[in-house]
C-alpha cells in the first residue's frame, strides 16, 4: 500500500532566517502603505514634498512632468504672472497634485486594505476584527467614502495652499537644514511638538464631544460606530478643517525642523489610520495606545479622546472604565456608575 506524504504549509521547512525576512518586508510594505494613505487622506503628504525640494523653490518643488516650461503657454503665463505677484506662483498645480495626488493613493491602497479584511477574510472576523459580530451597513460604507472624498478635496486644496505659499518664501517657521540649530533643540522641539499636537487634538476632541457640538457636528463622525479605514476623514467639514489647522499651526510659530515636521505627521497619519481601521492591533510603543482604544470611542462615544496616546486621557480621568456606563447621551467622557443606569 503506497503512503503518501502530506503536504507541506508555505513555510514548513523553510529557513527562519527567509521567514522573518518575509515578514519584515509584509510589515515594511504595509507600514509604508498605510503611512501614505493617511497622509493622503488629508493631503499633507504635500509638506513632504516641500521637505524634499521646496527649499529650492516653486519651480523645483514640483515635478518635472507638472512644472511649466519656462516657455510657458500664453494661458500659464499669465496665470502664473497674477499668482506670483501675490507670492502664490503655481498655485492652482500645487492645488491640483494635492487633490489628484490623494485620490490616486488613497484609494488604490484603502481598497486593497477594505478587499483583503472586509470581504476576503469577512466570515474570520472573529480572528482580526475589533467588533466581529457588526459591520457597517452599506449605506454608511458608501456615506464615508462620499464625505471622506470631499474632505480629500478640501485638504488637497489647503495643503496645496500652505505648500506652494512655503516654497514661494512665504512666512513659516520651518528650517531645511538641521544644522540651522544645534541637534539638542531639534530632539527636544520635535519631542515638543509632538505633544503639543496630543493635547491640542485630544481638547478639540474633546471640546467637540460637548452636547451642542456633538449633535451639530462631531456626530458626522460617530455615525460610523464600526470604523474602517475610509471613516478616518469622513467627518464635517469643518471640523476636517479645524483638526488641519490645528496640525499646520507650529510651523508658523516656532522654529521647527522640515523633517521632525514631516515625521510627526506621518506618525499621527500611520497610526490614525490604524486606528479607523477596525483591525486589531496590539500597541509597539510603551505610550501608544492599541487599535481597541479608539475603536472604543466609536463604540462608547464620549470616552478616550486622545490620538497618539492614552496617558491625557489617564490624566483627565476620560480612559473608558469597566465599571462605568457609557452612551450617545452620556456626555463629558466620566459616564456613570452602572447601578445609577439599572435604577433608571
Amino acid at each position: 500500500m503506497a503512503v503518501t506524504k502530506a503536504k507541506k504549509a508555505p513555510t514548513e521547512g523553510a529557513p527562519v532566517f527567509f521567514i522573518m525576512l518575509r515578514n519584515m518586508l509584509i510589515g515594511l510594505v504595509s507600514t509604508v502603505a498605510t503611512t501614505l494613505m493617511g497622509a493622503a487622506a488629508k493631503g499633507d503628504w504635500l509638506i513632504m514634498l516641500i521637505y524634499l525640494r521646496g527649499k529650492d523653490g516653486p519651480d523645483k518643488a514640483l515635478p518635472s512632468f507638472l512644472a511649466p516650461s519656462t516657455n510657458g503657454t500664453a494661458e500659464h503665463s499669465v496665470v502664473d504672472e497674477f499668482l506670483e505677484g501675490y507670492g502664490m506662483k503655481h498655485l492652482h498645480l500645487f492645488i491640483l497634485m494635492g487633490v489628484a495626488g490623494s485620490f490616486i493613493i488613497y484609494y488604490p491602497v484603502g481598497g486593497f486594505w477594505h478587499w483583503y479584511y472586509y470581504v476576503k477574510r469577512r466570515d474570520q472576523a472573529h480572528e482580526w476584527k475589533c467588533q466581529p459580530n457588526k459591520f457597517l451597513t452599506k449605506e454608511n460604507e458608501a456615506h464615508a467614502v462620499m464625505m471622506g472624498s470631499f474632505n480629500m478635496m478640501l485638504g488637497g486644496t489647503l495643503s496645496g495652499t500652505i505648500a506652494c505659499y512655503i516654497v514661494n518664501g512665504g512666512y513659516s517657521r520651518l528650517y531645511f537644514s538641521i544644522w540651522d540649530y544645534n541637534i539638542a533643540y531639534t530632539v527636544l522641539s520635535t519631542m515638543f511638538v509632538f505633544m503639543l499636537n496630543e493635547f491640542t487634538v485630544y481638547w478639540s476632541h474633546r471640546i467637540m464631544h460637548m452636547p451642542v457640538l456633538y449633535k451639530k457636528i462631531h456626530k458626522w463622525h460617530h455615525r460610523y460606530i464600526q470604523p474602517t479605514a475610509f471613516t478616518a476623514s469622513a467627518m464635517h467639514p469643518f471640523e476636517f478643517l479645524l483638526v488641519q489647522c490645528l496640525m499646520a499651526a507650529p510651523i508658523f510659530i516656532f522654529p521647527l525642523y522640515a523633517g521632525s515636521y514631516v515625521g510627526v505627521l506621518l506618525w499621527t497619519y500611520y497610526y490614525g489610520m490604524k486606528d479607523h481601521s477596525g483591525i486589531i492591533g496590539e500597541s509597539q510603543w510603551p505610550w501608544q495606545q492599541d487599535v481597541m482604544f479608539h475603536d472604543d470611542h466609536h463604540l462608547y462615544f464620549h470616552v478616550n479622546f486622545g490620538m497618539n496616546t492614552k496617558f491625557i486621557d489617564m490624566m483627565y480621568g476620560t480612559v473608558r472604565k469597566k465599571d462605568r456606563e457609557y452612551s450617545e447621551d452620556i456626555f463629558y467622557g466620566f459616564g456613570r456608575e452602572k447601578t445609577e443606569t439599572k435604577a433608571q
